[in-house]
């Protein structure tokens, strides 16, 4: 029975009645499918479009709108002068007069030049205060770039609702700004985002409109629930916002639309408060349900091929009923009851030929069989003898392997034939990287060389240096060659020296060539990178401690020193000795203010540091001071020799100030970098 249906399958008949069968089906419904497909393309060009029309109008109107707000705090500044601003009541009584702008804003806020709110109103309630405003970017922007800012959405931290700000600067009669003039407003609030994202008929809409910021923010949606959420995680957006991303992430009042998976997605920018709207409908809605078209099309084609497919089959059954002898007999071959002496079939034309060739073929396998054992003779021989471990792998496991090998991983040559070759690494993560790597040198028609830690029989583990090659380049099934050389001694000596060329061998710190080497990527992404800044340390009175203790007191008072300096760092910051007694730390992500913070708590830690030294049956009590020059690394900067020379003259100013203080290098007003040669 299952002989039979081997046969069926495999059947030349067979095949051509199904390849017949395909071809009839293919161009039957190649035609109706061609037809439907240039139907569903232009449905779809038009239901593209249209939802792009629409983003583009809810664009436009929330740009007017951001615009009118705009206008309005605008109309307001030119009531007030800005030399009021340090009347406490003058300041409240011209909030309360912004009736205006506070029926349009949730909350309107006053700040002067030194970016402090000093009044609000909110709630129909006007207030004084002195709140330090400063770190809000958007208020730093604002004054700045010398206009209005649409504020990033964040979450408020008096009421806890999500809510944005429109500022507006008051320039002084020297033309500064001089106050900022600040509209906020809940993303709640009908006044700006009204019923623009509501469903324009009912709530079972097909249609889904959000719209969200630069950052992917929610910022209104049919469904309050969304407001804030990601919109990676809504599977109706997340391609196309992918895709926008990968694109850079344009905010172009010019929308676009593209057709993902199962949803059309049209997309339109607000370039005024850096937003994008976004509108998601089954594509199958939108072009009126093309898969029933392609079904009955796939039916139509079916029934035609399956008919022209059984006169096909009845037709080769009767021209290929002589090759039936044929294949009974080409089968045996496999056979361990084959013997070459039984007669073959006797045919002419092509029958004869395939004859012909299989006799052929019979000869060729027994040629090869013979050259095969000589082969694998010569292989076991050379296994034997070689000083360095060599494997054949094939389909994952290890079918020869020398006695080097055995020894080097500590198995029995003959225990390791069949074991799986992931045994020898570490975890099957690092098995499969390492497989992926070595397919992908292959597959170049190359050999894979690299180095990898490997694991014994006794679960130690070594470095060792795989060299690999194919049997035969695009057959994986005829196995690779593999040499394995141990090299945990010289990977270990090259470590040392690697590590050893960057770091001060008495303190274990980074050395100055390092340093200048890190400190030169830091300046060098400067164009979107964090806050840095530098601390250059110089000890105060060290030279005494060597004049009077010696040189080895010297040298413990630096690992001392260079320890507590570990201590106050963080842990992607940099820590360098650069000098005899001067060390520098790179501070990534970190203000001014907070390197002031850090460079403070240096000095005085520097400062309780005692050493308790022993010399000559006496012992004496061993410290130093600090005097510590801070670089903020902005900019401005664009080169590791100005950032030294700025460092320099912010240790000079720390030393004159007394030592064993702080001081922050300030470029004059106007000034450039410090020149280089």
């Amino acid at each position: 029975m299952m002989r039979g249906l081997r046969y069926f399958g495999g059947s030349l008949k067979i095949r051509l009645a199904l390849a017949g069968l395909v071809l009839i089906a293919a161009s039957v419904a190649l035609t109706v499918v061609l037809v439907l497909r240039a139907m569903e393309q232009r449905s779809q060009r038009a239901a593209l479009d249209s939802e792009v029309a629409n983003a583009e109008r809810i664009g436009l109107v929330l740009s007017a709108k951001i615009v009118s707000l705009q206008n309005s705090l605008r109309a307001a500044t030119t009531q007030l002068d800005v030399a009021q601003l340090t009347d406490p009541d003058a300041v409240k009584r011209w909030l309360d007069a912004q009736r205006v702008l506070s029926s349009l804003f949730d909350g309107v806020f006053l700040a002067d030049g030194r970016l402090h709110v000093i009044g609000f109103a909110e709630n129909g309630a006007v207030h004084g205060t002195d709140i330090d405003a400063s770190d809000r970017d958007y208020l730093r922007r604002t004054v700045r770039e010398r206009r209005s800012v649409v504020s990033r959405v964040g979450v408020s931290r008096t009421s806890g609702t999500p809510m944005f700000a429109i500022t507006m600067p008051l320039f002084d009669a020297d033309g500064h700004v001089g106050a900022v003039l600040i509209g906020g407003m809940k993303l709640s609030s009908s006044t700006l985002l009204g019923d623009l994202t509501r469903p324009a008929m009912d709530d079972h809409s097909p249609v889904a409109t959000v719209i969200a910021d630069a950052d992917g923010n929610v910022v209104s949606s049919a469904d309050p629930a969304r407001v804030m959420t990601r919109l990676e995680a809504d599977p109706h957006f997340a391609g196309a916002i992918a895709q926008w991303r990968a694109e850079g992430a344009p905010i172009e009042p010019q929308g676009s639309a593209r057709h993902l998976g199962n949803d059309i997605v049209a997309m339109a920018g607000v370039p005024a408060a850096d937003w994008v709207v976004l509108r998601s409908a089954p594509a199958e809605v939108l072009l009126g349900g093309p898969t029933a078209g392609r079904r009955q099309a796939i039916w139509i084609g079916a029934a035609v091929a399956v008919a022209g497919g059984l006169i096909i089959l009845l037709v080769m059954l009767a021209l290929l009923r002589p090759l039936r002898q044929l294949e009974k007999r080409a089968l045996r071959l496999i056979g361990e009851d084959f013997s070459a002496q039984e007669p073959w079939p006797q045919a002419g034309g092509e029958l004869g030929e395939l004859t012909r060739v299989f006799q052929y073929v019979l000869r060729q396998k027994a040629d090869w069989h013979k050259a095969s054992d000589e082969l694998l003779g010569k292989m076991r021989a050379v296994m034997g003898t070689a000083p360095v471990g060599i494997a054949f792998t094939r389909m994952g496991r290890f079918e020869l392997v020398s006695d080097e090998f055995a020894r080097l991983f500590g198995y029995d040559s003959a225990g390791v034939h069949g074991m799986q070759s992931h045994v020898i690494c570490p975890s099957d993560e690092a098995h499969g990287e390492f497989m992926r790597m070595a397919i992908e040198a292959f597959a170049a028609g190359g050999t894979c060389d690299a180095e990898r830690e490997l694991v014994r029989a006794d679960s130690s583990r070594f470095w060792a240096r795989l060299q690999g090659a194919p049997v035969s380049a695009g057959d994986a099934s005829a196995g690779t060659i593999w040499i394995f050389t141990d090299i945990t001694e010289s990977r270990r000596h090259r470590e040392q020296l690697s590590w050893s060329a960057s770091h001060d061998e008495l303190t274990g710190l980074v050395n100055r060539r390092e340093f200048e080497l890190r400190l030169a990527e830091e300046i060098g992404e400067r164009a979107d990178a964090e806050p840095a800044a530098a601390l250059f340390i110089d000890l105060d009175r060290f030279k005494a401690v060597n004049d009077s203790s010696g040189h080895a007191a010297g040298d413990v008072l630096l690992k001392d020193i260079a320890a507590i300096l570990l201590t106050r760092a963080r842990a992607h910051d940099t820590v360098a000795r650069i000098g005899g007694d001067e060390f520098a730390v790179l501070l990534r992500g970190c203000d001014p203010r907070a390197a002031e913070r850090i460079a403070a708590g240096i000095c005085a830690r520097v400062a309780e540091h005692a050493l308790v030294w022993s010399s000559g049956g006496q012992s004496q009590l061993l410290s130093v001071g600090a005097s510590i020059g801070i670089v903020a690394i902005d900019a401005a900067f664009d080169s590791v020799k100005q950032v030294l020379e700025a460092a320099d003259e912010a240790c000079y100013d720390a030393k004159r100030a007394g030592r064993g203080t702080v001081r922050m290098f300030r470029r004059a007003a106007g000034a450039t970098p410090l020149a280089v040669d």
